[in-house]
């Protein structure tokens, strides 16, 4: 019988991969950069500038060609940008923003005004204290109906759309004061109509809706499965059946008036969005905290992060032992893992403030609080 040879394998050169290295700097040089940043920003520190949805101040990141880019290139925020709208009144009724739609959720605190919402063709009443929430990929619109100005504290998953390829924002209309850039083409339609503008440097703005993009979506949204699950696969049939019902029938205002004051080991809070309950978002956790005139709250730290509109007062917060004071109008960052604790300066007035936080870190496993310190209001 003929022997078999013996075949073995020939060594294969092994290239050398630094990625444990890598992914370690990185997360050591963004914290460098986060410990950096301020963690109040204040409100007149950032300018008013308009684009075709509204008047907007930036507070988190850039409004430049860097914007996309821009995570983390004003405070110590990753998940969500925040920003502040204006719509402009002129002493008339009825001033609207323009129209827009992207795939990312968006949460609307109402500082100042009274108005209304055109989501997907549906309206949504509005005044100051209620929270207004986007749900994916609607088509919205805000209506100032007072005749003076009408502000709003708002916030986007920008940059996690961008990661999941989902950053596009389609632009419907512009709006009334819109004005393009100096330098641009503007682009009309035959009846003199507004269409966009071809800019010097080549950006354009088109109004409108991508085509393609919205039949998908609305095949989508279509979607309904009424069988009774058999397979893991039926499973996924059911999930898009369930979320399709979830976003037609998701509040689209939380009224202000209605929710509840709690007092709890943290301080006096009104809880508007958490994930301990249906909820018409997905990505955020909001409520509204007060500090009584000379006091301070309980102290805590949490993974996720955080950022606070000072609606009113002054006071200071402490965040891992270092001082950040503030007033009325500021914006207060509290990034990831920070102990933090906050003090009403002013013996005389409560301090009260709005607070957004990403509730990314809830899904990924790092939810709850950490409590340390209970508020001297606290009775147990």
């Amino acid at each position: 019988m003929e022997k078999q040879t013996e075949r073995r394998r020939e060594a294969e050169p092994v290239q050398m991969s630094r990625v444990i290295e890598n992914i370690r700097r990185d997360f050591y040089e963004q914290n460098e950069k986060a410990a950096s940043m301020p963690h109040v920003m204040k409100y007149d520190s950032v300018p008013w500038l308009q684009h075709a949805q509204a008047y907007q101040k930036f507070f988190t990141a850039h409004d430049s060609g860097e914007f996309m880019g821009g995570r983390m290139s004003r405070m110590p925020i990753r998940t969500f940008t925040v920003d502040e709208q204006i719509l402009m009144s002129k002493g008339m009724e009825g001033v609207k923003s323009g129209s827009h739609r992207h795939y990312v959720e968006a949460l609307f605190y109402i500082i100042e005004g009274k108005g209304y919402e055109i989501h997907d063709g549906v309206r949504y009443d509005w005044e100051a204290g209620d929270f207004m929430c986007v749900p994916t990929y609607c088509n919205h619109q805000h209506v100032n109906v007072t005749g003076k100005e009408a502000r709003l504290f708002f916030s986007v998953p920008l940059h996690l759309g961008q990661f999941m390829g989902l950053s596009l924002i389609e632009q419907m209309e512009a709006h009334a004061n819109y004005r393009a850039p100096d330098d641009a083409e503007v682009l009309r339609g035959s009846g003199g109509e507004f269409l966009g503008y071809k800019g010097a440097d080549g950006l354009e703005l088109r109004l409108g809706a991508d085509k393609d993009d919205e039949a998908r979506m609305n095949e989508r949204r279509s979607r309904d499965f009424t069988e009774t699950s058999r397979t893991t696969y039926d499973r996924y049939l059911q999930t898009l059946a369930e979320q399709n019902r979830w976003r037609r029938e998701v509040p689209h205002v939380i009224k202000g008036k209605e929710a509840p004051w709690e007092n709890t080991r943290m301080g006096r809070i009104k809880q508007y969005l958490s994930p301990y309950g249906p909820s018409p978002m997905l990505f955020y956790d909001a409520f509204i905290q007060e500090i009584p005139p000379g006091g301070r709250s309980g102290k805590h730290r949490h993974v996720a992060e955080e950022v606070h509109k000072i609606l009113s007062g002054r006071g200071y917060d402490v965040h891992n032992g270092k001082r950040y004071d503030w007033e009325a109008e500021d914006v207060v960052a509290i990034p990831v893992n920070t102990e933090h604790q906050h003090f009403n300066a002013d013996p005389r007035r409560t301090a009260v403030f709005v607070a957004l936080q990403s509730r990314l870190y809830y899904y990924a496993g790092h939810g709850g609080i950490e409590h340390q310190e209970d508020a001297p209001e606290w009775k147990g």
